[in-house]
């Protein structure tokens, strides 16, 4: 509450009651010019109940007067009003009773132009979309109309159908049709499936130990090891070669043995060797190495440097070579001797 402030004169009076206890009394007496002043504003009550909703005016019709209102209406009929003819006013229904306002209704306007609705676009369609929709587009007498199909909800699945056959897809390159052990992969130059050679080719072929001959020793450029055959396949490879070996040449300063396996002959490529060693027995690996006699060859995708074709099946030559210009003994022994080979594709 606020405080205010005003001149009074106030004479207070101090009398014991029948106990004797003193009872002090105050008098306020003010002039007419403050008498008048309105009693400052108390503190503020409880929130009051919820009002109904506000509804808007709905013209009905007209009636005549008064007498010529409708009856039976509630509480649901709240905001519908009728043009009183006697007084050009307004009937309003509130929900509980009438209220009416003289002079309210204004002259009739100039008629309107009649509404044309056009459709705007064509009706969209899409599986997508499982509520229709209809939008009105401008105002006034030029309005237009747009509206969604949806398609429904989903039905029952239905049952599985026969499988197909994956070359007859749309997305599937038929320039390179399949092949034995081959796969189905993703060409991302067409950006179509196609069927490819089997990265590794097929394989692995392997032999060890019994497979080679036996323990030779003597003073030859070169003591064949084993003749080893791998059946044709339906595609072009190349031989990829892993094993290990002993190899022996006497330390004379003037030569080597190396383990050699060559394709075909053995004047073929050389697909894998040893490290060329001197001193004694040596058990070393043998790892792909691509060379034509002495020189290493370098390959690319488009090399067809000791290429298998597709339908021939190939020989691998085996062997222990002396390497320098020595005339001394070299030397193979099987024992523990293994040749693993892959057919790469080269497709």
């Amino acid at each position: 509450m606020a405080d205010i402030s005003f001149p009074a004169h106030i004479t207070a009076r101090r009398t014991p009651d029948i106990d004797g206890l003193p009872i002090l009394t105050a008098q306020v007496d003010v002039g007419d010019d403050v008498r008048d002043l309105p009693l400052p504003a108390g503190p503020s009550g409880p929130q009051g109940a919820r009002g109904k909703p506000r509804s808007t005016f709905r013209k009905i019709g007209t009636i005549a007067n008064a007498a010529a209102r409708p009856t039976g209406l509630g509480a649901e009929d709240r905001g519908k009003w009728w043009h009183r003819l006697d007084d050009n006013g307004m009937d309003v229904w509130t929900g509980s009773g009438w209220q009416h306002s003289v002079d309210a209704v204004g002259p009739v306007g100039p008629a309107a132009a009649a509404n044309a609705i056009t459709v705007a676009e064509a009706t969209v369609h899409s599986e997508t979309l499982t509520t229709p929709a209809i939008e009105f587009i401008g105002a006034g007498a030029e309005q237009q109309l747009r509206s969604t199909a949806a398609a429904g909800l989903p039905g029952p699945v239905g049952p599985v159908g026969a499988s197909g056959t994956i070359t007859m897809a749309d997305d599937y390159e038929t320039t390179s049709g399949p092949s034995h052990g081959g796969v189905f992969a993703y060409d991302r130059v067409t950006r179509r499936f196609r069927s490819a050679s089997a990265p590794m080719g097929a394989g692995p072929w392997a032999w060890y130990q019994e497979d080679f001959v036996g323990e030779t020793v003597a003073a030859v450029s070169r003591i064949e090891v084993a003749t080893l055959t791998i059946p044709a396949q339906p595609f072009a490879w190349r031989p990829l070669v892993y094993g290990h070996s002993y190899v022996y040449s006497v330390n004379n300063g003037a030569q080597s043995g190396e383990f050699t396996v060559r394709l075909n002959n053995s004047q073929g490529a050389v697909l894998a060797t040893t490290a060329a060693g001197a001193g004694g027995w040596l058990y070393m690996p043998v790892i792909p190495c691509y060379r034509d006699g002495t020189t290493t060859r370098s390959l690319s995708p488009s090399s067809d440097y000791a290429v298998v074709p597709a339908g021939q099946p190939a020989t691998l030559a085996v062997a222990v070579e002396r390497v320098g210009t020595g005339t001394g003994n070299i030397g193979f022994h099987p024992g523990r001797c293994s040749l693993v080979v892959f057919a790469e594709s080269t497709d």
